[in-house]
């Protein structure tokens, strides 16, 4: 099987890639995998649009902030939103990349803890470049592609390793 992300998207990632250090080399291909499960189900913005540019910038700005931040209120934002996520039942999530998990995890906890009431993550996301409209913009990506592959019997996360196994920068 090999990744169906659309050339634009790829050439921009590659462009981003070979501007980036070496650890930030390796997470390239997680947000590759993630932009490969939303244009398999269907939901991938179109190359040309404002929102194609956007999501890339959100995916790869919040693992930048997963990652990266060492904001106390980023990282109990994100720790609570592990754990919230375990405790609903999904596979423990190990936060060094932004996975399908991770994603599904931060945003699940985003709906229930906005940002906006929370004005130091927000400023510490804001550091990051990530703000409510890169959340709003993952979520309603994220959430359509997950229930469109569930109606194909599909599950994301399945498809996320799928495609994970087989991008570059491993």
């Amino acid at each position: 099987m090999r990744p169906k992300t659309s050339g634009l998207v790829l050439a921009i990632l590659f462009l981003l890639f070979s501007l980036m250090s070496a650890e930030a080399k390796s997470l390239v291909g997680h947000v590759m995998a993630l932009l490969a499960v939303f244009e398999d189900a269907g939901v991938l913005p179109p190359e040309s649009s404002p929102d194609a540019n956007a999501l890339i910038h959100a995916l790869i700005q919040t693992q930048a902030a997963l990652t990266k931040s060492k904001n106390p209120a980023v990282r109990d934002w994100l720790t609570e939103a592990f754990r919230s996520a375990e405790q609903s039942g999904l596979t423990p999530i190990a936060p060094r990349a932004l996975t399908s998990q991770t994603l599904e995890a931060i945003l699940r906890h985003a709906a229930t803890h906005p940002l906006s009431a929370r004005p130091a993550v927000l400023a510490g996301l804001d550091a990051f470049h990530v703000g409510q409209e890169d959340f709003n913009l993952m979520g309603r990506v994220y959430w359509e592609a997950k229930d469109r592959l569930q109606q194909r019997d599909q599950d994301i996360h399945r498809i996320y390793e799928q495609q994970r196994a087989i991008m570059p920068f491993q």
